[in-house]
């Protein structure tokens, strides 16, 4: 007496369907059986459910069987922080004659680390490293990339660059006064736009008390205009003057009935920005060039009329 099948495991089970079904074709090398592809039924089948020979596996042999662990997982976890894959195009035969032609060994290097040649020739001084590397002022190849800069729009400058090229700016901030936004703000207006001597006069004769401070921050940028961009006392001026709030001092003050406050003593910086007379005498053109490209306004210019009508609209 056969055994009965069942229904679902036809679609699982290759034997079965062999030796039932199609028993002349599964004879025949030659000719593929059908069930060699994929059935409807078969496209819903899970992995690792079934052995060798496509017989479903009961439970006891599913919880016996080990998870596989997946090749792209091994070979991740076999690598170490900055190695390569075996894939990667950037092998180790370039790191190897590079180092050799360098002159060191790469077993030398400390650790998994490679060393850098640099490193290993220079050692941990800084000025040997950026000269090693040709990051060094003095180096003939630290400028390159700003000549390369240059020439990206055929060598024509933009309007900025020309001026910074033919007018000197210089920058200047102080430290933190012991005053406040609304005491040193009045004397940054009062010097602004003024010429520097000027500016060094009113300070001096000032009755204010942060003046004084001002006055020595004046007299510090001059003198810092003068050591390094050559700057002429007599043709400078104040072109922008600012102020700008600082991290407060808090102190304690002991009031009635064990009472205790917070005193919050504000701390304030000024800075200034020095630019030559040559860059007043440019503005000054530039606005007169401007008035001058502007049209004559006329009370009834000749336009033409549009939408006449022989009666009135309203």
């Amino acid at each position: 007496m056969k055994a009965p099948v069942r229904l679902t495991s036809l679609s699982r089970s290759q034997p079965i369907l062999q030796s039932l079904l199609l028993p002349s074709i599964s004879r025949n090398p030659i000719t593929p059986p059908l069930t060699h592809s994929r059935t409807f039924l078969g496209l819903f089948r899970r992995k690792n459910l079934e052995d060798s020979k496509g017989v479903p596996l009961s439970v006891a042999e599913l919880l016996q069987k080990q998870p596989e662990r997946p090749p792209s997982t091994t070979a991740a976890a076999a690598l170490k922080r900055g190695d390569l894959s075996s894939s990667s195009i950037f092998g180790q035969q370039d790191d190897t004659a590079s180092s050799s032609r360098q002159g060191f060994d790469l077993e030398d290097a400390p650790g998994d680390r490679i060393a850098s040649h640099i490193l290993l020739k220079t050692g941990q001084n800084r000025i040997a490293i950026l000269k090693e590397s040709g990051m060094y002022p003095t180096n003939p190849g630290f400028m390159a990339k700003y000549r390369i800069r240059s020439i990206k729009r055929r060598g024509r400058l933009s309007r900025t660059e020309t001026i910074m090229r033919q007018e000197k700016e210089h920058f200047c901030q102080s430290h933190k006064f012991k005053t406040s936004l609304k005491k040193l703000g009045p004397l940054a207006r009062q010097i602004a736009g003024k010429p520097l001597e000027h500016a060094l006069v009113q300070m001096r004769y000032s009755p204010k008390k942060a003046a004084k401070e001002v006055l020595k921050h004046l007299v510090q940028a001059k003198n810092e205009a003068i050591l390094t961009k050559n700057f002429d006392p007599e043709q400078t001026y104040i072109s922008q003057a600012w102020v700008g709030r600082g991290t407060p001092d808090k102190a304690p003050l002991t009031r009635a009935r064990s009472r205790v406050h917070i005193i919050e003593r504000p701390y304030t910086s000024i800075a200034v920005i020095l630019k030559e007379n040559k860059t007043l005498e440019r503005l000054a053109r530039e606005k007169d060039e401007k008035r001058m490209r502007q049209k004559v306004w006329v009370p009834m210019p000749n336009r033409p009329i549009y939408g006449q009508h022989q009666y009135y609209q309203w």
